[in-house]
Parts: C-alpha cells; sequence; structure tokens
C-alpha cells in the first residue's frame, strides 16, 4: 500500500507538470504522513543529509569553470580546430561537430550547455554548406552526450557522492567510453554524410591547422589540469573543481573576454544548473529513504535473480531498463532515483561499480534525446528551425549507434576499468 501510494502520487505530480524534485519530496511528505509514524522532521533532515557532501562541491566549480571558459571564446577556437583538422573528411562539418563535443565535454560537463555553445556556432553553417536542417540538430544533439561522460561530468559527480565510489575513477573511467562513443557517431557521420546533403571541402592549408592548433592548446590544458591534478593525488575533485574556475578566469582575463556581467552571468547559469541537481538530489533523499525502508531494493534483487542468474542476460535487462527509465526522467534525477535500488543487484551479479556508473550513465543519457521527454532533442529542434518530430526522426540512427557503444561498454568491463586500474 505505502509503496503504490508512493509511486502513484509521484506519476499524478509529473504529469501535473511538477519539476521531479518537488514530486519526489511532496509524494514522500505525502506518504510519511498518511500511512507512517515517522515525524515530517524527517524531510527536511533528509535534505540537509542529501547535500552534506564535500564531494557535491564540485558541481558549481566545474558548470561555473565551463561557463568562463564558454563566454572566454573557447568554443570558436575548438571549432576552429576542428574543421581545420576534420573539414576535408566526408561529411566534415559534422565530423568536426563531433570533434567539437569531444573537446567541449572535457571542460564543461554538461551536455545542454554544449548543446548551446557548440549547436550555435556549427548548424547554422551546416546549413550554410547544404546540410539537411533535421541531419544538423541529430548530430548535434547526439555528440552534446558525451559531455556526461568525458571528464568532468556533473553526473558523475553525483554518481559517485551517492554510491561511495571514488569521483576521480569514475573520472578516468569515462576516457575510454566517451571515445568509443565519439568514435561510432564519426563513423555513422561518415556513412550518412553524403545522402544528408555534405559536400566535399578542401583541406586545410598547413598553417592554418598549425595556428588553429596553437589557438586551442590553452583550452585544453583545463582538461589536463583536472584529471591530472586527482590521478596524481595533487588535489581532491571538489579542490580540481575550484582550481578549474581558477584557470578559466585567468584565460579569460588575460584574453580581455571578461567583464562583470559576463561573470555574473556565468555565475547565474552555473548556480541554476547546479542548484536544479542539488534539490533533485533532496527531493530524491526523502523518496529513497520510503524506498528503503520498504525493503524495495531487495524485492527488485529478487525478481532480477527470478528472471536470470546469468550477470551477461541481466545486463541486457538492465539496458532495457535505464533506457525505459531515462526516456521518462531526465539522467540526473533518474540516477539519483534507480541506483541506489540497484546497488545489491551489483553486488550479487559482482559488477565492478565504476564499470557499472559509466554504463548507466551512457544508458540514462540516451534517454535525453529519445521521446516522449528528449531535452536534447527538442533544444537542438528549436536551433536548427525543424519539428520535434522531424528530429526525434533523424535521431534514429545515431540513437541506434549510441545503444552499439553502450553494449560494447557494457559487455566490454575493461573499457571502464583499464585506466583506473592503473592509476588508482
Amino acid at each position: 500500500m505505502t509503496l503504490t501510494l508512493l509511486f502513484v502520487l509521484f506519476a499524478v505530480l509529473l504529469l501535473l507538470g511538477q519539476p521531479v524534485a518537488v514530486a519526489m519530496a511532496a509524494a514522500g511528505a505525502v506518504v510519511l504522513a498518511t500511512t507512517t509514524n515517522v515525524p515530517l522532521v524527517l524531510v527536511a533532515q533528509s535534505y540537509v543529509a542529501a547535500i552534506d557532501n564535500f564531494a557535491l562541491l564540485a558541481v558549481p566549480l566545474f558548470l561555473f569553470a565551463g561557463e568562463l571558459m564558454a563566454a572566454s571564446g573557447i568554443t570558436e577556437r575548438l571549432v576552429a580546430f576542428s574543421r581545420a583538422m576534420m573539414g576535408h573528411l566526408r561529411g566534415g562539418l559534422a565530423q568536426a561537430t563531433v570533434l567539437s563535443n569531444m573537446f567541449m565535454a572535457a571542460i564543461s560537463g554538461s551536455a545542454l550547455a554544449d548543446l548551446v555553445a557548440v549547436g550555435s556556432v556549427m548548424m547554422p553553417t551546416m546549413k550554410q554548406e547544404g546540410y539537411r536542417p533535421r541531419f544538423t540538430a541529430a548530430v548535434t544533439a547526439c555528440a552534446s552526450m558525451l559531455a556526461p561522460i568525458i571528464p568532468p561530468s556533473v553526473i558523475l559527480v553525483v554518481y559517485g557522492s551517492i554510491t561511495g565510489v571514488s569521483i576521480g575513477a569514475l573520472f578516468v573511467a569515462g576516457i575510454i567510453p566517451g571515445l568509443v562513443a565519439g568514435i561510432a557517431m564519426m563513423a555513422l557521420v561518415g556513412l550518412r554524410a553524403p545522402s544528408e546533403g555534405a559536400r566535399i571541402a578542401p583541406r586545410a592549408p598547413r598553417a592554418e591547422r598549425l595556428r588553429s592548433a596553437g589557438a586551442v592548446v590553452p583550452a585544453l590544458v583545463l582538461p589536463a589540469l583536472i584529471v591530472g591534478g586527482i590521478v596524481s593525488g595533487v588535489f581532491t575533485p571538489t579542490e580540481a573543481g575550484a582550481s578549474a574556475v581558477l584557470y578559466a578566469l585567468l584565460f579569460g582575463l588575460i584574453g580581455g573576454r571578461h567583464s562583470l556581467r559576463s561573470l555574473a552571468s556565468g555565475m547565474l547559469r552555473a548556480a541554476l544548473t547546479s542548484g536544479t541537481a542539488l534539490v533533485t538530489l533532496c527531493g530524491a533523499a526523502v523518496f529513497g529513504w520510503i524506498l528503503a525502508r520498504e525493503g524495495i531494493a531487495q524485492v527488485v534483487l529478487s525478481a532480477m535473480l527470478a528472471v536470470t542468474s546469468d550477470p551477461h542476460i541481466a545486463l541486457l535487462v538492465l539496458v532495457l531498463f535505464f533506457f525505459v527509465i531515462g526516456t521518462f526522467l531526465e539522467p540526473t534525477p533518474a540516477l539519483i532515483v534507480t541506483v541506489p535500488l540497484l546497488q545489491p543487484i551489483v553486488a550479487a551479479y559482482g559488477y565492478d561499480p565504476v564499470h557499472f556508473g559509466i554504463f548507466a550513465v551512457m544508458n540514462l543519457v540516451l534517454g535525453a534525446i529519445s521521446p516522449p521527454v528528449g531535452i536534447l532533442a527538442m533544444v537542438a529542434a528549436k536551433m536548427a528551425g525543424v519539428s520535434v518530430a522531424a528530429a526525434f526522426y533523424g535521431l534514429l540512427p545515431f540513437v541506434a549507434a549510441w545503444l552499439a557503444a553502450t553494449l560494447f561498454v557494457a559487455f566490454n568491463p575493461w573499457t571502464a576499468t583499464l585506466l583506473p586500474g592503473l592509476f588508482f
């Protein structure tokens, strides 16, 4: 009865348009008040306990560093470098879009921020070069999904904070899977671009390639600073975030690109984004406490073991589960709700928690371009000037490519455990 009421209230509030954080907290509070003797002060205590974690300070810091780097003009440098290196290939502009997103992912840690930053530069250029708008929206939306995988990643910070897994290990673990997903998308672009209006461009002169490479070097120092500092033990992920902010601030000031207005607007956007993620974590704490009290994790484990005892078949079930959940919830709240429930499954089937975190995130972000929610697809459609339905249709091949990359990572744990094993 308690769980039924909880999930029904949660679903009704979502259908009424309430934010996920509000829906989880309100459903939990009503259930506590009507079906238990637990005092409602638990709600406030859960809110405080959920974010009383030093590692979570990395979330606003990484987001603010990404905003500062974007304001400093680094997006234009990354795009220019990507075009100079790959513009002459089949679908060169689309290939450059994927590569630019891979670089931006190593700076911002936010898929939506990468979509807006790279898409605002590349989408008009791709359309001018003859690419179909539907294809430009699909490429840009799918490429932006690399941000939650390639370090630094905001969602991996959240995963580490709620599971106790080393955030540094998660950052390093995302490098190879991010490359696998990026290469899969580039291969698909090379196959489809000629039929989507792409034209062959001449190879950039050597001088231009060298000049663009030199201009982009200062930007690539930032991910090296973050990952290198964590791996070497010089600082924690939170301290890495603070160092990234300092570097991004100095980079923009030296280049004369920062002003009080740009700093204030960047700080505001970072605060809003991180606030959304953290208040969702608070709401999920109330929701999760009730689920734990009712023993739902053991119910889920028993149900999974009743289906199969084979870890490989269980992986396929989990891939389907995460994909379905991701289509209705944004990646961060979906992760917060599901991962605590699935930790007994991780232990029972012997999955490595670092590997599990990476493949879970890769699954959940796929929902960001899939209907009915598909927030990245909706934003990309608006930027490209096409209907959401057209964007979803254009994304179908990219969904298949991303799913193939996800399955490769899921069934090859070394992709996520090799580098953490070397450095940690």
